[in-house]
């Protein structure tokens, strides 16, 4: 069985998360996916929202925000990715998916921003899996990291 090899990504911050916390659930697909990205220079987008979010996580849960600025410094600079300032047409083709797919407002820039670069919606967020439009493909980690898997040779 033949699968398209995704040619870019777009990865939500529950995902960075995810890789930084080894006592999530998703922490091993987490790991893997962005790893495997890095290694075959998979293109990789992320709006620059991303950085507080994974910064705001990180501190929440570990009280430490030093570490978190730290984390979330590395993710802005991890091989390949590209941060996207959020301008006027990301942040109005954000409010049009929030408005009508009923999605909360950041999470509307991720679906935003996988649309404007043709990319796969990487995400642990179960309201960007289930309501982003069908013309976005949206997968777990685990899911992309198989995508990748099959889509080589």
């Amino acid at each position: 069985m033949s699968t398209t090899l995704p040619t870019a990504f777009v990865v939500d911050a529950s995902v960075f998360v995810a890789d930084a916390r080894p006592d999530e659930p998703a922490h091993s697909a987490a790991k893997a996916l962005l790893r495997t990205i890095a290694e075959r220079g998979v293109r990789l987008h992320i709006p620059m929202i991303a950085l507080a979010e994974i910064a705001g996580a990180i501190a929440r849960q570990t009280q430490d925000p030093g570490l978190a600025l730290c984390i979330g410094s590395m993710y802005g600079q991890w091989p390949g990715i590209e941060v996207v300032p959020i301008d006027d047409d990301l942040g109005i083709a954000a409010a049009r998916l929030s408005a009508e797919h009923f999605i909360r407002g950041c999470d509307a820039l991720y679906v935003a921003l996988a649309a404007s670069r043709k990319a796969t919606l990487v995400t642990l967020d179960r309201q960007q899996l289930e309501r982003a439009p069908g013309a976005i493909t949206t997968l777990r980690p685990a899911a992309a990291l198989q995508a990748l898997r099959d889509g080589m040779p």
